[in-house]
């Protein structure tokens, strides 16, 4: 476009900004920068004041809050979509077992679905959407520090995709994300509240260039929530404008999971498995996963919102299938075992964790099934680690036997060093047993890439 631009006499205003989503102190870091140096040509060009005071824009949504009696009803929100979306459905769970050992440092469960007359339908590499509930103890604080009574009635007098009215407890339960971290937006509309001026300039400087690593410090390296920030800060508590509640605490998502049972082996019910997340901090308070705790601590036959959606995953009929899918990445491939349990189709699987005895999931499913080899890495049975990209390696004249015969290998999991690590062992399968030359193996996996035949969905 500048080009163009040039073309007819335009010239550009300034340099090109560009951010980088790892960038180690966020992703729009650089941006600060660029943005700064923005305004001052503007304001040099074009007279127009330079001020890096944010400003607020009209909130969100307008809505009324009136207190309970007996005339107020809530809007039924059964089975109301929490988006857009048209095609949400309502389950209840019928299972919640746990796939790990009760002494095992990580809690795996398989959380199944009664999915009966839901007018479903899936396929192996499938992904289903669910929309969690915030913990009744969360949705007591955040009643208290926003000073709002749980049973009074909220209602929109603007568009928006929630119900038309409901309570502020089902409002804080089902649709706003109260435990989320803060983003820089909360700190941005906060400031501009008529707040103690100390705590007011700490969070101008939470949203300014050179406040960001007290920023990363205070909120993203600890993890702190929303309901933690308003605790530390009394004054941004006492003096928050209510109406811009839509605009600084996020509605929830929707988490996603792979399908871990197919549909044609059990029509009725669908399967996911949920690692629980847990973990500790610099701050008192454990962590907790919004999802996964949610869903661990739901008695059974409880509801649950969720819409299925197509996934990445392709998985052809005619020709063999090689499955790379440590811990919970071996979801989608659990689905695909059943779905193709009584047909002739060649399946390989490497199925990676700690412990045989501690997180093997499927051993009992998984071996009885004739058309299935599972090569096993437990990294820590032994004195030295062992991964699925070394079992790859070992079974390298396997793996290029079957690509030989056409075959599609697929990748799932954790999406932080694993995929590499896998891909850097398939290379050295094809300049092993295929007789390539480093450049040919990466050209040959480029191609598998373009055609389908190396497939990969992690997260």
């Amino acid at each position: 476009s500048s080009g163009i631009n040039a073309e007819y006499g335009g010239r550009p205003v300034h340099k090109l900004g560009l951010s980088d989503e790892q960038h180690p102190e966020g992703a729009d870091y650089l941006s600060f920068t660029w943005i700064e140096e923005l305004f001052k040509v503007l304001s040099s060009q074009f007279n127009v004041p330079f001020t890096r005071r944010f400003r607020v824009l009209p909130p969100k949504y307008t809505f009324t809050i009136s207190s309970a009696n007996v005339t107020s009803t809530e809007t039924d929100i059964q089975d109301t979509a929490l988006t857009n979306k048209d095609h949400n459905t309502q389950c209840c769970i019928v299972g919640n077992k746990r796939l790990t050992s009760t002494d095992h440092f990580q809690d795996v469960r398989l959380i199944t679905l009664d999915v009966t007359d839901k007018k479903l339908s899936y396929k192996p590499g499938d992904v289903v959407w669910i929309y969690p509930e915030n913990r009744p103890e969360d949705v007591d604080d955040a009643a208290r520090l926003l000073n709002l009574d749980l049973d009074s009635i909220l209602t929109f007098t603007s568009p928006s995709s929630l119900p038309t009215s409901l309570t502020i407890r089902r409002l804080l339960t089902s649709y706003l994300d109260i435990s989320a971290v803060p983003a820089r937006r909360f700190f941005e509309i906060c400031a501009t509240f008529p707040t103690d001026e100390m705590e007011r300039e700490k969070f101008e400087e939470f949203t300014s260039l050179s406040g960001q690593d007290e920023l990363f410090s205070y909120v993203n390296r600890p993890r702190r929530n929303t309901l933690e920030v308003l605790q530390d800060f009394t004054s941004v508590r006492n003096h928050l404008d209510i109406r811009y509640l839509f605009d600084i605490i996020p509605l929830i998502r929707p988490r996603g999971f792979s399908i871990a049972s197919a549909q044609s082996f059990s029509p009725d019910t669908l399967d996911i498995c949920v690692a629980i997340v847990r973990y500790k901090t610099n701050l008192k308070k454990e962590r907790l996963g919004l999802c996964s705790n949610w869903l661990s601590k739901l008695p059974l036959l409880s509801p649950v919102k969720m819409y299925v959606e197509t996934g990445s995953f392709v998985f052809p009929k005619d020709r063999p299938i090689i499955m790379v899918g440590p811990g919970t990445g071996c979801a989608p491939f659990r689905a695909l075992i059943q779905d193709r349990i009584h047909m002739q189709q060649k399946l390989v699987l490497f199925f990676g964790s700690r412990n045989e005895n501690a997180d093997y999931f499927f051993r009992d499913e998984w071996t009885r099934q004739e058309n299935l080899q599972v090569f096993t890495a437990f990294s820590r049975d032994q004195s030295h680690k062992v991964y699925v990209q070394h079992r790859i390696v070992e079974q390298g004249s396997l793996i290029w036997s079957l690509m030989m015969e056409g075959a599609v290998f697929c990748v799932a999991g954790n999406s932080k060093n694993m995929p590499f690590q896998v891909m850097d062992a398939l290379l050295k399968v094809f300049e092993t047993h295929g007789e390539l030359s480093a450049s040919e193996a990466k050209s040959y996996l480029d191609q598998l890439v373009k055609c389908g035949l190396y497939q990969t969905e992690t997260w």
